[in-house]
């Protein structure tokens, strides 16, 4: 019973601790729920002034368990999105339960 009991501990702190944590610049600002993230927030970069903000490019990541697979770097999100200078960078980010979760990289320009 009493193996049951550790195992059955072990196997709930695993579950718990998850597999696939969004990791990104917004983290650091505090903003993680316990259960579900769901959120958008500037990736922290300065914005320039002189570049109009009338485009948009995306690039996703996404992950499942163990798997993860993607490219949300702001060069994939300029080139989606055809941007030469960028205005600001957002970061769209997803989490459920630690086992799924997706980063949405946001470049705004022109």
């Amino acid at each position: 019973m009493k193996k049951l009991m550790i195992g059955l501990g072990a196997v709930a702190a695993l579950a718990l601790a998850g597999c696939v944590a969004p990791v990104g610049p917004t983290i650091s600002n505090g903003v993680m729920g316990g259960i579900v993230t769901d959120h958008v927030a500037p990736a922290g970069y300065n914005i320039d002034n002189g570049v109009k903000a009338d485009r948009c490019g995306r690039a996703t990541a996404q992950g499942i368990v163990l798997f993860t697979t993607g490219d949300n770097s702001i060069n994939a999100a300029m080139k989606n999105g055809g941007i030469s200078k960028v205005h600001h960078v957002d970061v769209e980010m997803l989490n459920i339960f630690n086992v799924y979760s997706r980063v949405t990289t946001v470049v705004w320009g022109e």
